[in-house]
């Protein structure tokens, strides 16, 4: 089968689940191409075909069985090239927060299937254009996010990783003000644990403790990032999927997330993790400040993760688009 996915960048978060699923499609015998705008970056190993064109047209799209466009401005292109069937792959809904409302909402309202994320991401889609999708979740690779020695063995002081997006970078439903708040107000009972932050699109943030900013800029990286901290958190107000809890876990890390929305179909509280409302600052406190008190508990939690994200593997998610798309080839 033939695969073409234009996109407008393979850089950061969400784009995760393109180079993901099509290097395991090409292993899977596919034959994949990423159609990329000559300047844009490519921050994942992918084994599957690049090509680079001056800019995403429906000239400069390629045939192919499926076209599978992931962010809205790729979708008309790809609609428009008439060189193989269009599923419309979203990676968020993007009418609730970008600035093109309403050419980001004609995007699911085009004669295609759709592919979410999530059974909440689905009812997302579904409530605000009475289309329903098919979710193909997320997963990790295990291989590569896996437990290191915490960093707390040796220093003996806990340690939070967070992953730091900003508003001033268009990342205003993350929540970091939310995390900077609970974690001061947490230094006042528990004065000694140390912050570690990943920056992605370099945000600096003028917090109320001090915090270190670690590069990682590979897979392997991030695990360390991951696996070296007790606790990882996670503020969001909403996610289609949330894959870093998933990396977290897969990390031996304890987890505390907000209910994003994105993350139900995974996120036990209690069990793989804590959960707590978004924006609830005083809730956030407090689940952190448990796990810091309750060693047992974090490590628990922790244990369960890890065993739990075993089955969420990327080949199961590409075992599902597949069967999907031999399904449609056959309609």
């Amino acid at each position: 089968m033939k695969l073409v996915i234009p996109v407008l960048s393979l850089e950061t978060g969400g784009t995760r689940f393109i180079y993901q699923l099509a290097n395991e499609l090409v292993d899977k015998g596919h034959n994949v191409e990423i159609v990329i705008p000559e300047k844009a970056a490519v921050a994942w190993p992918l084994r599957a075909q690049i090509t680079r064109v001056k800019e995403l047209t429906s000239n400069t799209i390629p045939p192919a069985d499926f076209i599978l466009p992931n962010f809205y401005p790729t979708v008309f292109p790809a609609l428009e090239s008439k060189k193989g069937r269009v599923v419309r792959l979203s990676l968020g809904y993007e009418p609730l927060w970008v600035n093109e409302t309403e050419k980001a909402l004609a995007s699911y309202l085009i004669d295609a299937p759709i592919i979410s994320l999530s059974q909440w991401h689905r009812q997302l889609i579904l409530q605000g254009t009475g289309r329903d999708s098919t979710v193909i979740p997320g997963g990790v690779d295990s291989t590569v996010f896996r437990p290191f020695p915490k960093k707390s063995l040796s220093t003996g002081r806990l340690n939070i990783a967070y992953i730091l997006r900003s508003k001033e970078h268009g990342y205003t439903w993350k929540g970091s003000e939310d995390f900077w708040e609970a974690c001061r107000q947490l230094a006042q009972v528990v004065p000694n644990f140390n912050i570690q932050v990943v920056a992605p699109e370099g945000a600096c943030y003028q917090a109320p403790l001090p915090y270190e900013i670690l590069k990682a800029t590979s897979d392997i990286e991030m695990a360390k990032f991951y696996a070296e901290a007790d606790i990882f958190v996670s503020t969001s107000y909403f996610e289609s999927f949330s894959m870093p809890l998933l990396e977290a876990m897969a990390c031996g890390t304890a987890v505390v997330t907000t209910d994003n929305g994105g993350n139900r179909d995974y996120a036990r509280d209690g069990e793989n993790c804590l959960l707590v409302p978004p924006s609830d600052i005083k809730q956030l406190t407090l689940a952190l400040n448990r796990l810091f008190t309750q060693e047992k508990e974090r490590h628990q939690l922790a244990q369960t993760g890890l065993h739990f994200v075993q089955s969420w593997t990327w080949r199961h998610s590409a075992d599902k688009l597949e069967a999907l798309l031999y399904q449609l080839a056959r309609t």
